[in-house]
């Protein structure tokens, strides 16, 4: 009997993810299994394909595409650029001034009157 549920799961590999994310145990689906069989309606709930796969084709990937706003995409392609060129001009920036007056640290042995 358990043989014949490990062939059932095998041809029904939409059930282990019931088990991954935790929803169902392999106990509970052997025991709808030994109670209903294979081939009963109560499947259904468990096999049936995702909508956003089921939605996944040509035609819906089109038209997403032609829903997008180009002027909001280029808006925040210019955005993105600013932060760039910000975010570069502190790393280039020398952490020395270029005026001729050089720091020079103080002896740290040395007193103020010296």
């Amino acid at each position: 009997m358990k043989e014949e549920f490990k062939t059932f799961v095998k041809t029904k590999p939409e059930l282990i993810n019931y088990v991954n994310n935790g929803t169902m145990t392999w106990q509970r689906f052997y025991e709808l299994w030994t109670l209903y069989g294979p081939d009963d309606k109560i499947w259904d709930n468990y096999l049936k394909k995702d909508s956003i796969v089921s939605d996944f084709s040509l035609s819906s990937i089109i038209n997403t595409i032609k829903n997008i706003d180009m002027d909001s995409v280029k808006k925040g392609v210019t955005n993105i650029q600013k932060v760039i060129e910000i975010m570069q001009g502190f790393s280039t920036k020398d952490s020395v001034p270029k005026s001729g007056n050089t720091y020079e640290p103080r002896q740290l042995f040395k007193k103020f009157e010296d």
